[in-house]
């Protein structure tokens, strides 16, 4: 295609978009299908008001459905590796809503979690500001201050450990296999995801650098984002003791399955 002198902002894109979208017509139509059942369950959800993890659940589970559209429309326009670092969320997600599902007071874990994010940045600016003059030094004091009055006032605070959550709740393959897979080929700054950068030779020499839209390893993203979502609603159907949920992910799973039993020998 001719080159994109304004990047992925390019309007030359479009036409490239259409083109994909109709080269992988069948995996596009599964995402429509997909998409149009979860926005179904998200609107007729209806969270106690006094349960917090049913409030959190919604919220949660519109977060994921959100990212997955996201992820397919960066795919759709060939931006692979930022397309996956959005699965990478969802899988995040989806693993927290089975943690909600099967966890008991998880949100109170979720709660010690969020206090030990913000305990942490502040300990971090209170060290940045005691290597400064005398008044960072009294800003850092009084946070210093802050902190341990948070210490002394029982606030829980505790890390949730993604992986170790993952196993607890059965969904370690979705850890292992896809966020890992994900992490090193996508979302980290890895020797892997440089590679989509670069063009090499017949001998495997580096010939030149690329930056345009990929085609290649299109279908096992839209297939990383179907499974991360699936995983994502199927908790929700405990949580909101539903029994439409299940099925719902059973058949479009089983078309997934289909689809993807055409990936398994193809380059990612």
């Amino acid at each position: 295609m001719t080159p994109l002198t304004d990047g992925f902002f390019s309007p030359l894109l479009d036409d490239w978009t259409q083109e994909v979208r109709a080269s992988a017509h069948p995996w596009f139509a599964l995402v429509s299908d997909l998409n149009k059942g979860l926005m179904a369950i998200l609107a007729t959800v209806e969270p106690e008001k006094r349960s917090s993890g049913q409030l959190i659940a919604a919220a949660l589970f519109a977060r994921s459905l959100q990212s997955f559209q996201a992820s397919v429309l960066l795919t759709e326009r060939g931006m692979l590796a930022d397309a996956r670092t959005l699965v990478r969320s969802v899988v995040e997600t989806a693993i927290y809503l089975g943690g909600i599902a099967l966890v008991d007071d998880f949100v109170g874990k979720m709660v010690a979690s969020n206090n030990a994010h913000y305990f942490g940045m502040a300990d971090g600016l209170a060290g940045h500001l005691e290597q400064g003059d005398d008044a960072d030094q009294q800003e850092a004091d009084g946070l210093r201050l802050l902190l341990q009055s948070v210490k002394e006032g029982g606030h829980r605070i505790a890390d949730i450990k993604l992986r170790k959550l993952a196993r607890d709740i059965g969904m370690d393959p979705l850890y292992e296999v896809l966020y890992r897979d994900i992490s090193g080929n996508a979302a980290h700054p890895s020797l892997a995801s440089a590679e989509r950068h670069i063009v090499r030779n017949a001998s495997g020499d580096i010939e030149k650098m690329k930056f345009k839209p990929e085609r290649e390893g299109l279908e096992k993203t839209l297939s990383m984002a179907i499974t991360a979502v699936l995983g994502a609603a199927e908790p929700m159907g405990i949580i909101f003791e539903r029994d439409d949920v299940r099925p719902f992910v059973d058949i479009l799973n089983a078309r997934h399955l289909a689809l993807a039993e055409n990936l398994r020998d193809t380059a990612f």
